[in-house]
């Protein structure tokens, strides 16, 4: 498996995956789900079709895998009601749903571990 760089600290890998919708907890630590697409136009608050997309991310400074969660195309970044865009979004693996983290995850070498209630993973060691 190849990382590449993208970010200071975030490398990626795998294939593209359609996401939808997250799960992303709110400030009482509930999880609550998000509809995300992506958007071109930062004055548009409407949502738009055209579904973002998701791959594999490692923090390199934790080496914590995750997803990355970014707009299709080179497009922004809208999460549910929030009017802001971003360029990407690093979630834990539980944020997606199971089917996009079955596909990311599907023939990789990992150990899935929680912290928290955040799902992550980390490569597996050769030790075996």
């Amino acid at each position: 498996m190849e990382w590449k760089s993208f970010g200071d600290n975030i490398s990626v890998t795998g294939n593209l995956r359609e996401v939808r919708s997250l799960k992303l907890p709110d400030a009482l630590g509930n999880f609550r789900r998000y509809r995300v697409t992506t958007t071109w136009d930062l004055d548009r608050y409407a949502f738009t079709r055209t579904p973002a997309v998701g791959r594999l991310a490692k923090d390199n400074k934790e080496g914590k895998i995750g997803a990355v969660v970014m707009g299709r195309s080179g497009g922004y970044l809208k999460v549910g009601r929030f009017p802001n865009r971003q360029t990407f979004l690093f979630v834990p693996l539980n944020s997606l749903s199971q089917k996009v983290k079955n596909g990311l995850l599907k023939n990789e070498n990992f150990d899935l571990f929680l912290e928290g209630n955040l799902l992550f993973a980390r490569l597996r060691s050769a030790e075996l």
